[in-house]
């Protein structure tokens, strides 16, 4: 075999079966769903078994295909091929979101063809997949340990003709995608206020919290509610998170609520509360105490931003500051703390 064609061959296992698998099980649940007239068996197999399912086919499919490609290179080398194969899907979830992002920025999702809304349909699993944190860390950490530990082998056997071996700049690129992500997928609130007015994020999320709950917005999962109780002092809340929600024919319900939390402004510092004072719980109209500090979102009439499940605002007794809810589309919520001055 010739070196370009072992090399297109190496390209097209490694990093096709993961948009192949998707449409061939979009197509499988579609063909069911001709045939019985039903979508219980999609509804059972549920997203999560979907993008568990790809990641690990993936990584089968390009482990025996590289496997049969090198099968008679010396053994140091084809481990090297074998470990390439395992690695480089499992960073294809961080790399495929690299390529939703570039795509969403040249096209609109309304003007896609369809057949590149089914190549999309792998990065937007993905976007599920990375959006708890225990996948995360489980993918991103198995990804990173593979990736580096191929590189510095290769490094050794190679030393100074790595630059030579094609697979080196795939690692690099599989490697730096997985460390980069959390830098990129920083996580923004569903509002931004306008100038001159201070928002506080109540649980802002750290750096690994805020790329999960930054896939959580694409991936459209709702995630822990909150609840605010009132105000304890003038710069003192007190709220609750519900979390374990689900949807019913009624709707959205919100799960189990947690202990009373208390987030102090002055500090930002958040602890159980202690207090036996009863919280000042005074409401105000949204569209007067909270629209007007925030962009304008035209998108969302009348209030310019969705609330979340629990919709009232909240002023502080002093009247210097609202806590409000807000979410992103079907993604999700913030408490928030905005000031009035």
């Amino acid at each position: 075999m010739k070196r370009w064609q072992f090399v297109l061959t190496t390209l097209v296992i490694l990093f096709t079966p993961p948009f192949l698998i998707t449409i061939a099980i979009q197509g499988l649940f579609w063909l069911l769903y001709r045939l019985f007239d039903s979508v219980s068996l999609p509804a059972w197999f549920g997203i999560e078994h979907f993008a568990v399912t790809v990641v690990g086919t993936h990584v089968l499919i390009s482990t025996v295909l590289m496997g049969l490609l090198v099968r008679r290179r010396k053994r140091a080398e084809r481990w090297q091929f074998i470990i390439t194969a395992v690695a480089v899907p499992l960073a294809m979830p961080f790399l495929a979101l690299w390529l939703l992002s570039a795509l969403m920025r040249l096209l609109s999702p309304t003007s896609m063809p369809g057949w590149l809304l089914g190549i999309v349909a792998y990065p937007l699993l993905s976007e599920w997949l990375l959006s708890d944190m225990a996948r995360y860390v489980t993918i991103s950490l198995a990804a990173l340990i593979l990736t580096s530990a191929a590189l510095v082998w290769l490094a050794v056997r190679e030393r100074r003709r790595i630059w030579r071996r094609g697979r080196f700049y795939m690692l690099l690129v599989a490697l730096a995608s997985v460390l980069a992500f959390p830098l990129v997928m920083r996580y923004q609130p569903a509002v931004e206020a306008v100038p001159g007015v201070e928002m506080r994020i109540v649980e802002k999320p750290g750096l690994l919290e805020g790329v999960v709950k930054q896939c959580q917005v694409g991936a459209e999962v709702r995630g822990c509610a909150y609840e605010p109780l009132g105000w304890v002092y003038e710069h003192a809340l007190l709220y609750r998170k519900w979390c374990g929600g689900f949807y019913t024919k009624e709707g959205w319900q919100p799960g189990s609520p947690g202990p009373p939390m208390l987030y102090d402004l002055k500090t930002g510092k958040i602890g159980a509360s202690l207090t036996d004072r009863a919280p000042s719980y005074e409401t105000c109209n949204p569209a007067v105490c909270v629209s007007p500090a925030l962009a304008e979102r035209t998108y969302f009439p009348p209030l310019h931003y969705l609330p979340g499940h629990f919709k009232d605002p909240v002023v502080s007794p002093d009247g210097r500051w609202v806590a409000f809810t807000a979410r992103h589309v079907y993604g999700p919520e913030n408490l928030l703390v905005i000031s009035r001055e």
